[in-house]
């Protein structure tokens, strides 16, 4: 039996917006009963009292809860704000295992999409697939992922390299093709120097 402390990413509604999906209790109940006999502890940032008029303090908040967690739960059910991108980040600076709830034909996961006339089949949002170690589309779908990983049954964990990794692709396989960046990077002397050091990045 494992301790597993959780926690869930998400939007926490302001007094001007409207309701939409959110973490419920429903959520956990499912997740509880899923992962039995595991011992979970919820790490939720709807669940607080401190002060939210200290912007500095509940942003260490939630940071300090990314970093207390083993495995980060996004709901990517409708369109986040900035702060899940954020906590997604900083659970792959620590190695942390992310699971993002993203249901087919919602804002981050979508067929045949058209961007910049560019034409999609398939459309993950870039950020959501490549800071996700499991894209799913179910509560329950999450736990049966949280189950094989609590039993060594998943691949590596993507942590920073996996973000250094995603850059040195970009500059071999489309930076050549890219005209306004590498136009840009061609004109300054100092770009082209930091872009030169992209394949010795490595934690």
């Amino acid at each position: 039996m494992k301790n597993l402390s959780i926690y869930f990413a998400g939007t926490i509604q302001k007094a001007h917006e409207s309701l939409e999906s959110r973490w419920t209790e429903e959520d956990f109940e499912i997740l509880q009963e899923k992962l039995r006999p595991h011992t979970l502890f919820f790490l939720n940032p709807a669940q607080r009292s401190d002060d939210l008029s200290d912007p500095k303090s509940v942003f260490g908040r939630d940071m300090s809860q990314v970093f207390l967690a083993d495995i980060v739960f996004v709901d990517a059910r409708h369109r986040r704000g900035l702060g899940v991108g954020a906590e997604m980040m900083w659970a792959k600076f620590h190695s942390k295992p992310v699971i993002t709830l993203a249901p087919e034909e919602t804002h981050y996961r979508k067929t045949n999409v058209e961007i910049l006339g560019t034409h999609i089949a398939e459309y993950v949002h870039p950020f959501i697939q490549n800071l996700s170690d499991a894209l799913v589309t179910t509560i329950e779908e999450g736990a049966a992922w949280v189950l094989h990983w609590i039993n060594g049954e998943v691949g590596e964990i993507k942590d920073k390299n996996a973000i250094y990794d995603a850059m040195r692709h970009y500059q071999h396989t489309q930076y050549n093709h890219d005209e306004p960046m590498r136009e840009l990077v061609e004109k300054c002397e100092v770009l082209e120097k930091s872009f030169k050091r992209i394949p010795s990045l490595i934690s």
